[in-house]
């Protein structure tokens, strides 16, 4: 059994050797060498993509009027992206005005004009001369005492005289008394002149006093309005520093890029203002 097997097995061999050499003589014989000299050739060429570049830019308005490009519109360099004009301009015509107010304030108070020495030499002569005239009123001599008795050594004389004697008596009486009166009359007048000068001489140093005290009143009140109007002053100043402040944060943007605006996104609103995001594809 086993030499009939290994019998058969040799005979397959061999009988198929002769077809794997008949097989490789077809493959040998049919296929024809290419002539590679003829054949032309073929380059392939890469595509190349050039990638757009973008510019973002953040701003922030107070109203959407504010924004100067729109998307899809064309821009050039240091073009005006966004300007706050209405708040800008509020805001300069609020600082002229503290401009004005701060000139108004600065101006000078005027200097109170200080109140002169006291004069009183008219009253005091008008009191002194009514002194003196009193004075030389007392001082003037007194009218002689009147005989009180009439001497005669002849009877009948003594009669006929005396009563022409006693006529004159009395009259000069009167006149005395008469002049005694006047006296006595121009020197109650005196007394009220001298009453009156002396009321006038105190009167004006009451109004100079008056005066006196209204000038310091007015000094203080000046002084006052002096240190209302440099509180003024400041506080303008103050305010005008403020919207200078403001006013330089609103200055204008421009694009520091030529392109195409791609796009305007809203990032959000705080307060009032408005923050956007400009996009622009870089040429």
């Amino acid at each position: 059994m086993k030499e009939y097997l290994a019998t058969a097995l040799g005979a397959g061999i061999i009988g198929f050797l002769p077809f794997i050499n008949n097989s490789q003589q077809s493959v040998t014989t049919s296929t024809p060498v290419p002539n590679l000299q003829k054949q032309p050739i073929i380059q392939l060429q890469q595509l190349s993509t050039k990638s757009s570049k973008r510019h973002r830019i953040q701003v922030q308005v107070i109203s959407l009027n504010d924004l100067k490009i729109a998307e899809g519109s064309e821009i050039v360099v240091n073009q005006i992206i966004s300007d706050r004009t209405e708040e800008r301009q509020s805001l300069e015509a609020e600082r002229n005005q503290i401009d004005n107010s701060i000139k108004q304030l600065s101006i000078p108070v005027g200097k109170l004009a200080e109140i002169p020495e006291p004069n009183f030499a008219i009253e005091e002569a008008a009191i002194q001369q009514i002194k003196d005239e009193i004075k030389l009123m007392e001082s003037a001599p007194a009218l002689p005492p009147s005989e009180t008795s009439f001497r005669f050594k002849d009877e009948n004389l003594r009669k006929l005289l005396e009563a022409k004697k006693l006529e004159q008596k009395a009259k000069d009486i009167t006149i005395e008394a008469n002049n005694r009166t006047k006296v006595a009359q121009s020197k109650v007048r005196l007394v009220g002149q001298l009453n009156s000068a002396i009321a006038a001489l105190h009167k004006a140093k009451s109004n100079y006093q008056h005066q006196q005290y209204e000038h310091s009143l007015n000094m203080v009140k000046m002084q006052s309005e002096m240190q209302r109007q440099q509180y003024q002053v400041a506080s303008l100043v103050g305010q005008k520093q403020e919207l200078e402040g403001k006013l330089r944060e609103i200055t204008q943007i421009k694009s520091p890029v030529a392109g195409q605006v791609r796009r305007i996104k809203n990032l959000g609103q705080k307060d009032r203002q408005i923050n956007l995001e400009v996009v622009i594809d870089v040429k």
